[in-house]
């Protein structure tokens, strides 16, 4: 069996770390694995060095027809089995080439698709709608959570139609990571043990809810003066949040220390980061916070989309309600103040989700789906 992944290739958060998990381990299982991009970038360096086939049809703008031609006779005629796309961007190509395609396409949806592009009325107006009517001309579709499933059902899909994959993390591999004084100077600081640090690692974007972690942040900072909020990340928001630290006078406690690039300095912030957190309006099943779990760390998250399948509140983690600063405050406070109980909830994050996220069992019910899309009489 081959498998074409098509995604844009300029992914940097849980989509491009759910892809090269998923294609790695499929390799494992004997399948045969390509990734077809259209942009050059971190997700396609990572795919390389992972060993993993790499294809880029460049297509700078959407509306680049040429390129989607390209992508259909590429497809076309690489003996492929089906076609897997994965955001926004892919779907959009699909929605021209899909009826010309001769193997079966699926997607997985990663997020909300109507919260995609939260905080760019611009491209809300005109993305959102294409997307969504893309989505809906798929005849199988892959959700992240039960709760993206239920979403779906709500809006007028088909049940039939939606298949449930959680995200897995490898608990098994031994993991390689740069120091924590490494991580910080990589970024231009210095890492002070006496310090406690509580991070939040995201794309940029409105819909992660950065400006309620902030707002924590600044709440905590008067009576935790020892501890360090670490913002990990890039995108249209930063020059907000620099904004937001610089008048407020939280330089000295927050820190934007932007996209962080390669395995090992990113498993180095899992390592020593106090309590690790997500702020989003809407999520998946995010690796930001499996990621953290395989280290073992207290978790403070808003309980959307499959977090709280994720996550057991007040034992495994902790969950608020979205854009509630106060509330995510009091949380990491009670954290910061209880030593054992966060080292507690850690190791009880790390147990729980080993037993039911590994990357085998992803990897295992995608292979699955495919077998039985393959095997449909009504798929080409």
């Amino acid at each position: 069996m081959k498998i074409i992944h098509l995604i844009s290739g300029g992914d940097t958060g849980g989509a491009k770390t759910h892809v090269l998990t998923l294609l790695d381990n499929l390799r494992r299982l004997n399948t045969d694995v390509e990734l077809l991009c259209i942009m050059e970038g971190i997700f396609t360096e990572e795919a390389r060095q992972l060993g993993i086939p790499v294809t880029v049809i460049p297509q700078v703008k959407r509306w680049d027809l040429n390129a989607n031609k390209k992508i259909l006779e590429y497809i076309n005629s690489s003996s492929c089995d089906l076609v897997h796309c994965h955001g926004a961007r892919a779907n959009y190509i699909a929605l021209f080439i899909m009826k010309k395609v001769k193997v079966p396409m699926i997607t997985t949806l990663h997020s909300d698709y109507k919260l995609d592009f939260k905080g760019n009325p611009r491209k809300q107006l005109i993305y959102t709608p294409i997307n969504a009517f893309a989505l809906r001309r798929f005849d199988n579709v892959l959700t992240v959570t039960e709760a993206f499933k239920k979403m779906l059902t709500e809006r007028g899909f088909k049940a039939e139609r939606l298949h449930v994959i959680y995200n897995g993390v490898d608990f098994e591999k031994e993991l390689k990571a740069a120091t924590p004084e490494e991580f910080m100077s990589s970024v231009g600081l210095k890492y002070e043990r006496d310090k406690k640090y509580v991070g939040i690692a995201a794309r940029m974007y409105a819909v992660k809810g950065v400006e309620v972690f902030m707002e924590a942040a600044k709440i905590l900072a008067p009576d935790h003066p020892d501890t360090i909020f670490l913002m990990l990340g890039d995108g249209e928001m930063m020059t907000r949040c620099r904004e937001f630290v610089e008048s407020n006078s939280l330089g000295g406690q927050i820190k934007l220390v932007g996209q962080i690039k390669g395995e090992e300095l990113m498993n180095a912030y899992y390592s020593f980061v106090d309590i690790n957190t997500l702020t989003s309006y809407s999520e998946s099943f995010p690796y930001a916070l499996l990621e953290g779990a395989r280290y073992a760390r207290a978790t403070v998250a808003t309980a959307v989309g499959g977090i709280p399948e994720m996550i057991r509140d007040g034992k495994t983690g902790y969950l608020v309600p979205s854009g509630d600063a106060r509330a995510l405050a009091d949380k990491i406070s009670y954290l910061l103040d209880n030593d054992e109980i966060r080292k507690n909830m850690g190791r009880a994050f790390y147990e729980d989700a080993q037993k039911r996220f590994s990357v085998k069992s992803m990897a295992q019910t995608h292979l699955s789906i495919y077998n039985k899309i393959l095997a449909d009489p009504r798929q080409k």
